[in-house]
């Protein structure tokens, strides 16, 4: 959550939800602005401006926003009418549908990726939870590359 000025991403308007560390909560969330995950949250994410997962964060399920910053870990379909940004060090495992895409060097991406001009959020959820799928190992050994 405390982030150096030039780590944090630019957010118009601010971040306006924040589901701080040390914090778990499960449930579905819609926003108005922009949210922050610097804590454990399980549930679906609808956001009209941006996602942010920081580095300490971990999200269990899908998310239909704006844009979306991952830093941390991200187990569920992102849906991204702007940008999906993915950071170094920071983990995805689901399909992501998107105009835009940055990886930094060092991230874990597993899953699909459509690009181009996006109307409407992947169809039906796919669960990506590493202990429902089995993909705990093939997680660590990508872990371990990093």
């Amino acid at each position: 959550m405390f982030q150096k000025e030039e780590e944090r991403a630019t957010v118009v308007g601010g971040v306006n939800t924040v589901i701080g560390e040390g914090t778990t909560l499960k449930g579905d969330i819609k926003v108005e602005g922009s949210i922050e995950v610097d804590g454990d949250y399980e549930g679906t994410i609808d956001a009209t401006d941006t996602l942010i997962v920081g580095g300490s964060g971990k999200v269990d399920g899908d998310a239909t926003v704006a844009n979306a910053v991952i830093g941390g870990h991200m187990y569920g379909n992102v849906f991204a009418s702007g940008k999906i940004e993915l950071r170094r060090g920071s983990q995805l495992l689901g399909d992501i549908k998107t105009r835009g895409l940055v990886i930094e060097d060092g991230v874990v991406f597993q899953g699909n990726c459509q690009m181009g001009d996006v109307v409407e959020p992947p169809s039906g959820r796919r669960s990506t939870r590493r202990h429902e799928q089995g993909e705990s190992e093939e997680l660590e050994e990508a872990e371990a590359r990093y």
